[in-house]
């Protein structure tokens, strides 16, 4: 799954920015995300999380106008990967509003 989405933050700002993305996702949905875990090196944030008992995994990257999510989905989530990206996307577009 690749969701690609643009801003206009400094580079450093949309980094501190993008790290709330699935911390938001992760207190929204409380009953079905769990094990939210992120590193962050630079302009990239390493993240693994479970959604429903699946285990994700991947990254967001900062650009200079972009944020870019690449993830892999479990086979079993790939049916939800609509609504999955809805989700972020929403969740990311918010985000990306409240930090200017």
């Amino acid at each position: 799954m690749r969701i690609e989405l643009t801003h206009d933050l400094e580079k450093e700002k949309g980094t501190a920015c993008a790290e709330k993305i699935f911390k938001q996702l992760s207190d929204e949905y409380k009953d079905e995300f769990s094990d939210l875990e992120q590193e962050t090196k630079g302009n990239i944030i390493n993240f693994s999380f479970k959604i429903r008992g699946m285990h994700v995994k991947g990254n967001i990257t900062v650009n200079d106008d972009n944020v870019v999510i690449d993830s892999k989905l479990p086979f079993a989530a790939r049916m939800f990967q609509g609504m999955i990206e809805t989700k972020i996307k929403e969740n990311a577009d918010k985000m990306i509003s409240e930090c200017k």
